[in-house]
């Protein structure tokens, strides 16, 4: 009889092997956090370029949604938004008193 990978254990080994786990999941938790806080941030500039590209991209596809066209319009456009924001506050001269 050929063995299915299955094992035979007792009490104190299922709480041995229960545990192991949940402290391998408990590290692979802390390292996905880890990631999180290396992230880049993301310019609005770039993100309007970005969302322009899939835009053009969508737009040369024989089939889409339109809904996705517009989210992506939307999305395209709180970037150019945001984008226009910052230059406006960058752009703001000095008036000594």
């Amino acid at each position: 009889m050929e063995d299915a990978g299955f094992q035979l254990l007792n009490d104190e080994e299922i709480i041995a092997e229960v545990r192991h786990s949940l402290k391998e999941d408990e590290k692979e938790d802390d390292d996905d956090e880890g990631e999180n806080d290396s992230q880049v941030n993301i310019s609005n500039n770039y993100a309007f370029d970005c969302f322009s590209k899939v835009l053009a991209w969508l737009e040369q596809q024989e089939q889409y949604d339109s809904s996705e066209l517009m989210l992506l319009r939307k999305l395209r456009d709180r970037a150019a938004r945001q984008r226009m924001a910052n230059l406006r506050h960058m752009k703001l001269p000095f008036k000594s008193l």
